[in-house]
């Protein structure tokens, strides 16, 4: 299968594209950075356009280009809108045009998060249904919450698995933001580029639904036990505004589940 994968040269989407790759299948990787691919800024409508006509007979579209920082979204909110949902608008429309089904990534936030980022998520699940609805557009939205892995870049506003990562191999103390009893159920990028490979060679058994998808009850983790368990020195902040108590996945994505149990994967991290 050919398949176009957005985003390319972000953390999720490397994986993605080798994960395709080793599957078998054609990859085509387009970004607005270096590193990913093909380099084309998709909220432009004519390089959008121009990714589909540049990929003729593609199977499936991975679209996970989009900003991926909820305090950035605080402090750009309009770039914020640009990168994701102006984006996630030109995808859809270049995939109706080419009748190619399109992966979305969204993110648990679009139906919990407080913040521009959030609202930007349920905007592009919300025009995604309608292109669904309108012209019959072939769309399957997965909401991914806490994803970890290698080559993640991690830092006090995104990436928080990635980051304190970071701050045990530089020595460097960190801030807990609130009292550190927040519940995330992280989930490893090999399994979740598990789940995209199926949806891709699989479709009909995904496309039109939202599935909402973490590492699930048995990877839950607070971040005070995440930091314990890595071995930082931390020290508590104040709370983070739009910081929900806890995002655990429903893991209803047909024939898929988790495989990769939190300790081991961080561990191999470690």
């Amino acid at each position: 299968m050919r398949v176009l994968v957005t985003g390319s040269a972000g953390f999720i989407g490397k994986h993605t594209v080798t994960a395709l790759t080793e599957a078998g299948h054609e990859v085509f990787g387009v970004d607005k950075r270096e590193g990913g691919g093909d380099i084309l800024d998709l909220a432009n409508p004519v390089e959008a356009a121009f990714a589909f006509e540049s990929t003729p007979g593609l199977s499936a579209v991975v679209h996970l280009a989009a900003t991926c920082s909820t305090p950035g979204s605080l402090n750009d909110p309009l770039g914020t809108y640009r990168d994701t949902v102006t984006t996630a608008v030109n995808v859809l429309e270049g995939a109706r045009r080419a009748d190619v089904p399109v992966i979305l990534v969204s993110s648990v936030k679009a139906r919990d998060g407080k913040t521009p980022y959030g609202a930007a998520k349920r905007m592009v699940e919300v025009w995604a249904k309608e292109y669904r609805d309108a012209f019959g557009s072939y769309v399957a939205i997965v909401r991914p919450g806490t994803v970890y892995g290698r080559g993640q870049e991690g830092s006090p506003e995104s990436g928080w698995v990635a980051w304190f990562l970071k701050a045990k191999l530089e020595d460097h103390p960190v801030v807990i933001s609130g009292d550190g009893s927040q519940t995330r159920d992280v989930l490893h990028v090999s399994d979740l580029t598990r789940l995209f490979t199926k949806m891709v060679e699989d479709p009909r058994s995904y496309l039109g639904q939202t599935w909402d998808v973490g590492g699930g009850l048995k990877n839950a983790v607070t971040v005070q036990q995440m930091a314990d368990f890595i071995g930082l020195d931390y020290t508590f902040g104040p709370p983070r505004y739009g910081d929900v108590a806890s995002y655990i996945g429903k893991n209803d994505a047909p024939g898929w589940e988790p495989e990769v149990e939190w300790r081991n994967g961080i561990g191999r991290l470690l």
